[in-house]
Formats: C-alpha cells, structure tokens, sequence
C-alpha cells in the first residue's frame, strides 16, 4: 500500500503537510508552484511518496531536486514537476508509481 492511500487523522495530515511543504522547498520549488503542489487532499501524502521513492534509488539529496526538474523520456519528456503541476494528484500517483516501479527492477 502507498502512503498516499492510507487512512489518516487530523494531526497526521497536518505533520505530512509541514513535511511536504519543506520538501517542496528543498527541491527548489517557487511559492506558487509550491501551493499548487500542496493544495489538495492526499498531495501531501503522495508527495512524500515520491520523496521516499527518490531517496530510495539517490542517496544524494541535491540529486533528487535535479532529478524532480528534469526532463524524463519516462514522462514524454516532461520533467517531474511539470507533470505533477499540470496533472495534479494523477501526476504525482504517475511519478510515483514509475518511481516504485524503477526500484522493484
């Protein structure tokens, strides 16, 4: 089960939602990218996802934010982030199951 499929209480959410917010900033995202990332039920959680997935395949934190931001034949070749910020929650499920699925190979 991914995280972003879980059942969560109030207090949770918001601990994903401070994590994610801070995430989000250390990949380099701009303000209101960032909102529009973060503004929806189970962003947070899907986000985190991703950043788990990232961590497992880079050990390297600087290279999961270039990787976010770079353009992937995976994706048509369109970077991450544009993916997530034009498709909302279904890009962000897309980048993560891709990313689960590099890490299962």
């Amino acid at each position: 089960m991914s995280i972003a499929s879980a059942q969560y209480d109030d207090d949770e959410i918001l601990a994903m939602t401070r994590a994610a917010a801070a995430l989000v900033a250390r990949w380099g995202v701009q303000d209101e990218a960032a909102e529009q990332l973060l503004n929806g039920e189970g962003r947070a959680a899907a986000l985190l996802g991703i950043h788990y997935a990232l961590r497992c395949i880079f050990a390297d934190s600087d290279r999961v934010a270039r990787w976010i931001g770079a353009p992937n034949e995976a994706f048509g070749g369109v970077c991450a982030l544009d993916l997530m910020l034009e498709d909302g929650l279904a890009g962000m499920r897309r980048v993560e199951a891709y990313l689960n699925a590099e890490i299962a190979s």
